[in-house]
């Protein structure tokens, strides 16, 4: 839990909480990462403390669970790569996209360690695949117009101008024909 968590737990705004309760909480409950910028609070001696109960001896830092969160540092040291490297991995699909709890991606333990125990899959896409449809590039359309000009430049020269006022096209359009009916193979 946060100290925000705390507050909202004991009734309070969370700078009222701090001001009242804070500096006594925060001597007697130990923060469970102390290098982080984040305090997290373990939640068993946190509801000890609202309780006004003996507070428990801390958890120990050994005891793993799958379901503990981890931040991209912690996820990185398991999987002996950088931190962003982590949110990278998450972002492409490499990594599950974790969970955003107090402005911050955490990621289960298992998924971390599912990943680090299973083989290399970087080269998976998770995007189209091949042989999709939706890959090929788009039909060329075919239009009747390619070949009448292909007719006409055979008979004898023809402009663009005369192209663009036979069809009712702008002189762009007619250029377009022109040049496909230049480059269109003798039938």
């Amino acid at each position: 839990m946060t100290e925000d968590d705390i507050a909202t737990a004991s009734g309070l705004p969370v700078y009222t909480w701090r001001r009242r309760h804070g500096a006594d909480f925060r001597a007697r409950v130990p923060v469970v990462n102390p290098r982080e910028r984040l305090r997290l609070y373990d939640t068993a001696q946190v509801v000890a403390y609202l309780k006004g109960a003996r507070i428990p001896a801390s958890p120990a830092r050994d005891a793993i669970h799958p379901d503990d969160l981890l931040s991209d540092k912690e996820a990185g040291a398991v999987l002996g790569i950088d931190a962003t490297t982590v949110r990278a991995y998450a972002a492409t699909g490499y990594l599950p996209g974790g969970i955003e709890r107090h402005g911050r991606t955490w990621w289960f333990r298992q998924d971390i360690e599912a990943r680090r125990d299973a083989p290399d899959q970087r080269q998976y896409n998770p995007g189209r695949q091949p042989g999709d449809p939706r890959n090929r590039a788009p039909r060329q359309r075919h239009d009747p117009r390619i070949a009448e000009v292909a007719a006409l430049l055979f008979v004898g020269q023809v402009t663009t101008a005369e192209i663009a006022e036979h069809y009712q096209v702008g002189e762009r359009t007619a250029q377009r024909l022109l040049a496909a009916a230049r480059t269109r193979p003798e039938s």
